[in-house]
């Protein structure tokens, strides 16, 4: 929608990972490092934690993409699952033509296989996304197929990525929380890091203009977001668009007061739960102590400025379309609040 405004090339801020907009923070860079050990360590186990959107599913997809075929990786992305499943989806993946789908003749058949890719020098990795979503049994079979050992020692390493809990859920299995080699927390990127990372998404997507986020809007987007860069996506995303909406090329941080509420029910500096359940108190909009007029007054002051800017811009388009209508004598009433004053 504001590409063409901004002079982009591309989305600067979507959700969906992409490989060239990946800002590889310290943090990030460690986790990626550990992830990939554990791929060619004949002993990996990694856990990496952290909250939802620090980037955990970008870096998986990052090290899978850059694999060799001479491996072979079990991606499990689906975590709700039921005693059996787990089994059922690495039989599936390894392609392995089980007739008795019992969990006894699935870990047969799969102990079977990793022996022979062991044999054969083959790494078999399994990496599970939405890790902290597995039930108990789920994890002590994980902690079984980890435990396997061919002539070389463990034949199948193992890569759990979930929020903070996992680390807690790994915990309760003392014979699990053993066998990992590593554990990481993937925690928020720093003040100085999310500019780099607001820096680098604009310049991949081809931005060239002068500073869109000032020093005192990154600092804001940094505390909002707590550093995650899905929240940061977000809330730039959300800025550009009040910027386009208004007819500006200038980022301002007053529009982080409408967007914080909008995409993140804040409001008014509450936490989403106090706006969701303000616990008896009255809502901002009905507590006397608040100024509502005060309050709400530069926002309306900049809607009528905007109103103002696209009223601007029809005129301008009525004109150039239809030369002889900026002759005429229109009797037709402004849109904006201020021009509405006598």
């Amino acid at each position: 929608m504001y590409l063409e405004h901004f002079s982009l090339q591309r989305h600067p801020f979507r959700m969906a990972p992409e490989d060239d907009f990946v800002y590889m923070s310290q943090q990030h860079s460690r986790a990626f490092v550990y992830m990939d050990s554990a791929v060619w360590s004949p002993e990996g186990f990694v856990v990496i934690s952290g909250e939802v959107g620090s980037g955990k599913t970008t870096l998986l997809k990052k090290l899978m993409r850059g694999l060799s075929k001479d491996l072979k990786l079990f991606h499990i992305a689906y975590t709700n699952l039921k005693a059996d499943d787990l089994f059922h989806l690495i039989v599936r993946q390894a392609g392995l033509p089980v007739k008795d789908t019992n969990k006894v003749s699935m870990l047969f058949a799969i102990n079977d296989y990793l022996q022979t890719m062991s044999e054969r020098g083959i790494p078999v990795v399994l990496a599970v996304d939405e890790a902290q979503n597995l039930s108990q049994e789920n994890l002590e079979d994980i902690r079984m197929l980890a435990g396997l050992e061919g002539a070389g020692g463990p034949v199948m390493r193992v890569i759990l990525l979930g929020q903070p809990e996992l680390k807690k859920h790994i915990a309760q299995i003392p014979q699990l929380s053993q066998r990992v080699k590593l554990f990481f927390h993937l925690a928020g990127l720093t003040l100085k890091e999310t500019g780099e990372y607001i820096d680098h998404r604009l310049f991949i997507a081809g931005y060239e203009g002068d500073t869109l986020f000032d020093a005192d809007t990154i600092k804001q987007i940094n505390e909002i977001s707590k550093g995650i860069p899905r929240l940061i996506n977000k809330l730039c995303d959300g800025l550009m668009l009040c910027a386009y909406s208004e007819d500006r090329t200038t980022i301002d941080p007053l529009d982080l007061v409408e967007i914080r509420h909008d995409l993140m029910g804040e409001s008014f500096g509450l936490d989403p739960d106090d706006v969701a359940n303000p616990s008896g108190g009255l809502p901002p909009t009905l507590d006397p102590a608040i100024d509502t007029d005060a309050a709400y007054a530069p926002i309306l002051e900049r809607i009528a400025t905007a109103l103002e800017r696209i009223d601007d811009k029809l005129d301008r388009l009525v004109t150039d379309t239809n030369p002889a209508k900026s002759r005429a004598d229109t009797n037709v009433k402004p849109l904006s609040p201020k021009r509405r004053r006598p």
